[in-house]
This record gives structure tokens, C-alpha cells and sequence, in this order.
């Protein structure tokens, strides 16, 4: 069997604690490579509330005593940023990581009788360096086999792109880190990086130019069809399920539901979200919005203020939600209302596609790759966007958008070709797959690239020696 560790970031959805996207896809490739005949998956994420499994031994969480340390923005879990820790504190981190990852290796091979073929550390950052040092460390005990790959996320990119561009919130300081490292300089500390997005190849060279454009590729999202597919769950029978009991009036008149998911943070713009609902609500007194996500207490506070000042009787705020609930919240919905601005893929969009719900969001970032007509829309962006004018047009576009697709019932005329849609192009079998066909690619060119060094340096040395007998 091939042999795989993986690194992960974020926490996984379990024992209570809501996870965000990056561990959602973390814990799917570990699942998907499990039930792959010849290969077996280990993997090794943080958490501070979550403890090892009993009956599972493919993983181990790295226990830490704050929240998990963030790039940018916020996460549903913390708001702890990489950038207020001190050289002691990161440096501290990486190593414990490191440690306990090789302790991990070490009884996993011993109990399987070989070693392990590839390492997948996921986010550009300290997972990748993390990952760097533990092949170096393994050649110098003789296990010599191990390459190591980057799955690469969104949200290191756009810290090393906010520190380049001088925000204050972000002084230099991790991307000269991580390019000094040499992780991902040329292949001999990564032999091979996917990103999540076309777009964030040039972004991802742009950070680490001698990294080759060739062993760069795009993995395309895939999606769990066993979680996200239709459930047959209705506004009137299911979505008093969800509520907080002072919202459960609000469901009597609510026949329709339009659903909104994300992290509270400006360039998910629920501000334009919820200016919308006050068109799309006032014309139809039957449809209601959900509102899932969270971000900080002040942000909490803005947006439940923002939705009482706007008089929004049928919005309601569900708070974070597993990926179970949100199949149903999908699949009662008429359509999902995602605006985010350069979202790095968008897979929320193709989770509620795969529920029969379409979907509409903003023509910037990943969904411009896959969004199309059959499955949605993609409105104008508004280059103004941060500016309360601009964000009360970008609103306006999104509920001209809702408005025609509750007159349209594109639920009913689109929803079976989203479901259908999302099968055919968007599997995680079918990215992990792709991903085990790209590592094998991959190690078998590194290998023959090191026989070559090999072969030059031994011919240097011999003509160095007939040199030196001749003399």
C-alpha cells in the first residue's frame, strides 16, 4: 500500500467543534485515500478543545492550549493571528509539531512494516516548512523514500500578499521566513503544489518565483455527494429546527428561504447580503433569510444591528452550522447567496449545488471558473465595495438577482442540473485521485533528476581524478 501523512491546519468537524473549510477538505482526502484499495492515510491536526480518537488510529490532533493560530481574517473557531505570537512562541510551535508528527511516523511505520512514500502538508506556511524539515530529518536517519507536497489554501496567500503590500495589520515577517526556509525553492524541499484556484497559481509564483511553473497545478475542489445532496427537508416541516426560540414566530409566514454562509469579515460582504434581503423581503412576503457564519463579538453585534436598522422581520441568524445541517438548510432553499469578493475557489457554492439549490455570488476569484448559467449567476462587481454606497449597490444587484430567480423558480428549473453538475465535475474521489496521479508523476521525475545530479557529480569527480593524475 502507498503510505501517505498528512498536515493539517484546522481542526476537523468533530466532537462539537465546527470546523472550517481547509479541515472540512483535510478530514475528506484523509476519508477519500482510506477507502482507496492500496493506500492508507494518516494525518495530524491542531485543537485546543479536541482529544485522539478511540477507535480510529489514522489520526492524532496536536494539542495546543490557545485558539488555532490564523493567517488573516477570522476563522469560526479564533481570531489568534500568526502575527501576535513571538519568535519564541512560533518557533516553540513548529518544532512540538515537528516532534510529534516524527513520533507519529515512526509507530505508524513500525506497526505497518514500511515507511511512509509522501507527506502532504496543507497551507504554504508553516506546515510546508514543518514538513521540509522533517524529510531532511528522515534522509539523515536512512529513510531516504519520503517526498513531500503542498496543498496550497487561500488564506497564507493573501497574508503574504496583505504583508507585501504594506498593511499595517501585517508587517513583514512570514514570507521572507517561509522563502528563506527554501521550501519552496526549486523542488528539493517539494516536489510537487496544487492550489485550490487557476487564479492563485500566478499568486503563489508571485510569492516564491523559483519555484517551477510546471510542478504548480490546479486540483479541482471536490465535494462529499454522502453529505451534500438533496434531503427533501422543507421551510415549514425543517427550519424550526434550526432556530433560536424568539425567531420561531418568524416561520409562520416564511414559505421560501434564500441562505447566506460565511465568516463575518468585509470581503464576504453579508453587509450587501442583508441590503439585499430588504428588496427581495419587501417584495415577497413569504421569503425569509438564514444567515450562517459567525466572526468576532463585534462583528456579531454589527450585523444583528444591521438586520434590526434595515427592519429584516424574516431574517434570522443561525450562528455556525456543521456540514449535515447545512445540506438541509441547502436543500430547503431556493437559492444560496454567496457575494464574496475574490473568494480563492468558492466551495461552498458547489456544496449547495450539490443540495439542488442554485446559487448566486460575485463575477470575482475561483466561482468565475466553474459558475454558469445553468447553476446560477455571478453579478457585476462593484469596485466600491468597501464604501457604504458601494456596498448598498453591489446589494441592489444581488437582490435584482434573487428577485428573478424567485420568479423564474430556478430551484425548480436549474436544481436537478446543479445536483448533476456537481457529480460529474466536482467528486473528492476524483481529486484525490488526481492528486495521487500527480505524486507518483511527480517522485518519478525528482528521482530521475536526482540520478542525473548523481551521475554529473560522479563524472566530475573522475575527471577531476584523471586531471590530477595527469598533472
Amino acid at each position: 500500500a502507498v503510505l501517505i501523512f498528512q498536515i493539517g491546519t484546522n481542526n476537523w468537524q468533530r466532537q462539537g467543534e465546527f470546523a472550517p473549510g481547509s479541515g472540512i477538505l483535510h478530514a475528506s482526502f484523509h476519508e477519500s485515500m482510506n477507502n482507496m484499495p492500496g493506500v492508507k492515510s494518516y494525518s495530524i491536526y491542531p485543537s485546543k478543545k479536541q482529544t485522539n480518537p478511540e477507535d480510529d488510529p489514522t489520526f492524532r490532533v496536536f494539542k495546543i492550549e490557545h485558539d488555532i493560530p490564523i493567517c488573516e481574517s477570522v476563522s469560526p473557531n479564533s481570531s489568534y493571528r500568526w502575527h501576535s505570537m513571538t519568535e519564541e512562541q512560533y518557533d516553540a510551535y513548529l518544532k512540538r509539531l515537528e516532534n510529534e508528527i516524527c513520533e507519529f511516523m515512526d509507530a505508524v511505520e513500525a506497526k505497518e512494516c514500511k515507511e511512509f512514500d509522501y507527506l502532504i502538508s496543507h497551507h504554504a506556511f508553516t506546515n510546508a516548512m514543518t514538513a521540509a524539515q522533517i524529510v531532511e530529518r528522515r534522509h539523515k536517519e536512512g529513510k531516504t523514500k519520503l517526498r513531500h507536497f503542498n496543498f496550497v489554501h487561500g488564506t497564507a496567500l493573501k497574508m503574504y500578499i496583505k504583508e507585501k503590500e504594506g498593511d499595517p495589520e501585517y508587517p513583514m515577517r512570514f514570507l521572507t521566513k517561509c522563502q528563506g526556509s527554501g521550501v519552496f525553492d526549486g523542488l528539493s524541499k517539494t516536489s510537487g503544489v496544487w492550489v485550490n484556484s487557476e487564479d492563485y497559481i500566478g499568486k503563489f509564483l508571485d510569492c516564491f518565483p523559483n519555484y517551477p511553473k510546471e510542478n504548480c497545478v490546479f486540483s479541482c475542489t471536490g465535494v462529499n455527494q454522502e453529505t451534500f445532496c438533496p434531503k427533501g427537508t422543507t421551510v415549514a416541516a425543517d427550519l424550526s429546527t434550526f432556530l433560536a426560540e424568539e425567531d420561531r414566530q418568524k416561520v409562520a409566514s416564511m414559505k421560501r428561504l434564500v441562505t447566506f454562509v460565511g465568516k463575518f469579515v468585509d470581503w464576504k460582504r453579508l453587509d450587501a447580503v442583508l441590503y439585499a434581503a430588504q428588496q427581495y423581503e419587501a417584495k415577497f412576503p413569504d421569503v425569509g433569510t438564514a444567515i450562517v457564519g459567525t466572526g468576532p463579538p463585534d462583528a456579531v453585534e454589527k450585523y444583528h444591528t444591521m438586520a434590526k436598522t434595515l427592519g429584516l422581520e424574516r431574517t434570522v441568524f443561525l450562528g455556525p452550522k456543521g456540514e449535515q445541517p447545512l445540506a438541509k438548510l441547502f436543500s430547503m432553499s431556493e437559492v444560496g447567496i454567496f457575494p464574496s469578493y475574490n473568494e480563492s475557489f468558492g466551495k461552498i457554492f458547489l456544496e449547495c449545488m450539490a443540495c439542488g439549490c442554485p446559487t448566486i455570488g460575485a463575477n470575482s476569484g475561483g466561482p468565475k471558473e466553474f459558475v454558469k448559467p445553468e447553476q446560477g449567476v455571478l453579478v457585476e462587481e462593484e469596485p466600491e465595495w468597501r464604501s457604504e454606497e458601494g456596498m448598498q449597490r453591489l446589494g441592489g444587484k444581488v437582490a435584482a438577482q434573487v428577485i428573478k430567480a424567485l420568479e423564474e423558480d430556478w430551484k425548480k428549473t436549474k436544481g436537478a442540473g446543479c445536483v448533476g453538475f456537481v457529480t460529474k465535475n466536482f467528486s473528492t474521489v476524483a481529486q484525490v485521485e488526481g492528486m495521487l496521479a500527480n505524486m507518483k508523476e511527480w517522485s518519478r521525475a525528482r528521482a530521475f533528476l536526482l540520478r542525473q545530479e548523481r551521475r554529473r557529480g560522479q563524472e566530475d569527480q573522475r575527471e577531476k581524478e584523471e586531471t590530477e593524475a595527469s598533472l
